[in-house]
């Protein structure tokens, strides 16, 4: 009889004991938004969080979490309003000063977002993320000189930050120096070798440079690294039809077609292209792939 009490209570422990320990290694809803951030799916990131009750101990780490993500996805506007909130509760937070100046700027308001960038460095002058807006929102002024001052200055703090190594390249790029350009981009590639963003702004200087087949071959290397980079497909696709305009080299229309598919499959808006990718594709040779 007690035998066949026992087996029933220790059957019972056991499935206890593992329920227990899936609720263990079930990531909370903050964990699984911090490894979409790290993937770049940042709609997950903002799905991830949106029942999170205030009252949540982690909730101010979501919400910038969340606010990153719209940045990310290119809406200022809600990031701004998502900033602004926790900024209310920790007004001297360097991270969140700049964070409703790049809001702003991504807004097309740079001098308002000047205000916010100058107290977020103020509050920190190392923060290197913050250092990087303003020379973004130098740019934007129209101020490439100053911007790329505060840009050198942002590298020298973070190294391997790749959205700084990104801005530095463009603002080199704007004013011409494909040279300076290069060797930022080189710089990057040294200090982060397993990032594709280095490899897409060595590209992205031979692409300036017009050496198209150097290029695609950093474009290509990104891509190996990082098969998210959105505009390395962007960039790739249009060199593969740069000096092909009549498509007759099927190779090279092929390629265009698929990396022309996998930009817009991964949230690529720009409405100019999608025109050009359907020419191509009404243009194609029949048994050419069309990404559709």
């Amino acid at each position: 009889m007690l035998r066949r009490l026992l087996v029933p209570a220790l059957l019972l422990a056991a499935a206890s004991a593992t329920r227990a320990q899936e609720a263990k290694t079930e990531p909370s809803p903050v964990d699984q938004a911090m490894e979409d951030f790290k993937a770049g799916e940042y709609a997950k990131v903002v799905a991830d969080l949106e029942d999170l009750p205030a009252e949540d101990p982690r909730y101010p780490k979501a919400q910038y979490l969340v606010g990153e993500s719209w940045l990310a996805l290119g809406d200022g506007e809600v990031a701004e309003k998502v900033f602004r909130g926790l900024l209310a509760k920790k007004p001297d937070s360097s991270p969140l000063l700049a964070g409703v100046g790049r809001a702003l700027t991504l807004q097309g308001k740079p001098d308002e977002a000047m205000e916010f960038l100058k107290k977020a460095v103020k509050a920190d002058p190392k923060d290197a993320a913050a250092r990087r807006a303003v020379g973004e929102c130098l740019a934007a002024q129209n101020k490439p000189a100053e911007a790329r001052k505060e840009l050198e200055a942002a590298v020298r703090l973070d190294p391997k930050d790749p959205l700084t190594a990104r801005a530095l390249v463009e603002v080199c790029v704007r004013a011409g120096d494909t040279g300076a350009a290069g060797k930022a981009a080189e710089a990057l590639r040294q200090a982060d070798p397993k990032s594709g963003m280095g490899d897409f702004l060595v590209g992205l200087a031979l692409d300036r440079k017009g050496d198209s087949k150097g290029a695609i071959a950093a474009y290509e290397a990104a891509l190996a690294k990082d098969p998210k980079l959105l505009d390395s497909h962007k960039n790739l696709a249009i060199l593969c039809i740069a000096d092909n305009p009549t498509y007759q080299d099927k190779e090279r229309t092929k390629k265009a077609l698929e990396h022309f598919a996998k930009y817009f499959e991964l949230g690529g808006k720009d409405e100019e292209l999608r025109k050009l990718y359907e020419q191509i594709k009404s243009f194609a040779a029949p048994g050419t792939p069309t990404g559709r």
